[in-house]
């Protein structure tokens, strides 16, 4: 039986992503900054945004690796992966909820203190 889509066909789908997802992301930031005014903050978005096509290809030969070394259809295999992505989901939350916090504006000491009154 003939496969639908090979490992062949989908790491080149990978490597294509890995290479146009940071142009894609600068193109959308340099579109989106130059419509509010401030490209060069959205410039570095789109690039940051645009890294998760490099970074999907690091994952997918990690997965590979570690598939390839302790067998497909074996529980190692299962939890060993289980525990890399469930660590780098932590991480990744942690460090966006980090990121998020820092450039959230801080309320006014007028809002602060309507709020006080308020509970």
């Amino acid at each position: 039986m003939k496969e639908l889509v090979t490992p062949q066909q989908i790491h080149t789908l990978f490597i294509a992503l890995a290479i146009g997802c940071p142009i894609l992301g600068i193109i959308a930031g340099a579109w989106v900054g130059a419509r509010r005014k401030t490209p060069r903050s959205y410039l570095l978005s789109g690039f940051l945004i645009g890294l998760v096509g490099p970074l999907n290809l690091l994952l997918w030969e990690m997965y590979n690796g570690i598939t390839n070394r302790l067998g497909l259809d074996t529980v190692r295999n299962l939890l060993v992966n289980l525990a890399l992505f469930v660590a780098l989901g932590l991480i990744s939350g942690i460090l966006y909820g980090k990121l998020s916090a820092r450039t959230r504006p801080s309320p006014s000491k007028d809002q602060a203190a309507k709020s006080d009154k308020d509970v």
